[in-house]
């Protein structure tokens, strides 16, 4: 079946294309008949008007594009959806990109959502800082990552959220608590913040600190067969704190599946982690101010009213017990 176009529109409706076009764009007049005739011919011909081609009339799209990692995180799942609604409820329509932490793929969906003219980035992936963003002459905003001096960041209060996870640990009595971490090498030397609030908080209070690395660019799978090794080699761990909530809920069934009794705290709060695993505590992220801030900042600087591209916006966190 052949698709409609612009002129099929027309000859239905027995007009000129430049009538239609004008129509589509609300620009100029047009007669309440003449404007009946062409949406009752773009009705009865399942006419849908390309939204991007349109808007190009006025340089402008009202299309964000939206780089997260997978959407099948609770946590991003929640942040995307909350972005997408705060979006539309601002009359901008959302490209969601799922990247998979795969740098050429999150390169590829940077290309396309440029070549389609979106008026601008928020992005949360957590690959090395493409060149394509230093370069990209439209407004971006960062979730909790950094993209380039130009970009502004909206993160949480990463450092407090781990000293809280682990000073909690400590008040719990567990006297061997590990870091179970994600983070690359890479970002470990730049700076984990969630790492080293944890080591800091340990030091403070005269524990030594232990980590265990189980890639986030890993599948599942590969991390529960980590998390399971490595607790079989350590029974003196009473303690854990996990750098994200499905890292937790692994550790949680590991835990589980060995009958081993151990205070976690996971790190993110979506709303869906929690009411499935009440069993582990976790640091809760402000999910919705996150997505409206960042929402704030990019309309902001789509319209020319942001000035500030080098800032970073930290939101606080909070302590969530584990209801079992």
């Amino acid at each position: 079946m052949e698709k409609v176009k612009l002129g099929d529109v027309a000859k239905k409706a027995g007009v000129s294309l430049t009538t239609v076009s004008r129509v589509l764009n609300n620009r100029g007049y047009i007669s309440k008949e003449t404007r009946k005739k062409v949406n009752d011919a773009m009705e009865e011909l399942n006419y849908f008007p390309n939204e991007i081609a349109r808007s190009l009339f006025g340089n402008k799209t009202n299309f964000v594009g939206l780089l997260f990692p997978n959407v099948t995180n609770p946590f991003y799942g929640e942040i995307v959806s909350e972005l997408e609604s705060t979006l539309a409820s601002r009359g901008y329509k959302s490209l969601i990109c799922n990247t998979y932490n795969n740098e050429e793929k999150e390169s590829n969906y940077l290309k396309m959502v440029l070549a389609n003219q979106v008026d601008g980035i928020i992005v949360g992936s957590r690959n090395r800082p493409s060149s394509i963003y230093q370069s990209a002459n439209l407004p971006i905003v960062a979730i909790d990552r950094f993209v380039s001096s130009k970009v502004p960041i909206v993160r949480s209060d990463n450092y407090g959220g781990a000293c809280l996870a682990t000073e909690y640990l400590i008040e719990k009595e567990c006297k061997n608590i590990v870091h179970f971490t994600g983070s690359s090498e890479e970002e470990i030397k730049k700076c984990d913040l969630r790492m080293q609030g944890y080591i800091d908080t340990m030091l403070k209070y005269g524990k030594t600190p232990r980590v265990m690395k189980a890639s986030f660019d890993e599948d599942e799978v590969y991390q529960r067969c980590k998390v399971a090794d490595y607790l079989s080699a350590s029974p003196e761990i009473d303690g854990a704190f996990a750098a994200g909530d499905t890292l937790a809920g692994i550790i949680y069934a590991c835990c589980k599946q060995k009958g081993i009794d151990m205070e976690i705290v996971g790190y993110d709060g979506a709303s869906m982690f929690t009411g499935l695993c009440g069993g582990v505590s976790t640091i809760r992220q402000p999910i919705k101010k996150m997505a409206r801030l960042a929402t704030d900042i990019l309309l902001d600087a789509i319209a020319g009213t942001y000035q500030e591209y080098d800032s970073e916006h930290v939101l606080p966190v909070e302590l969530i017990k584990r209801s079992y």
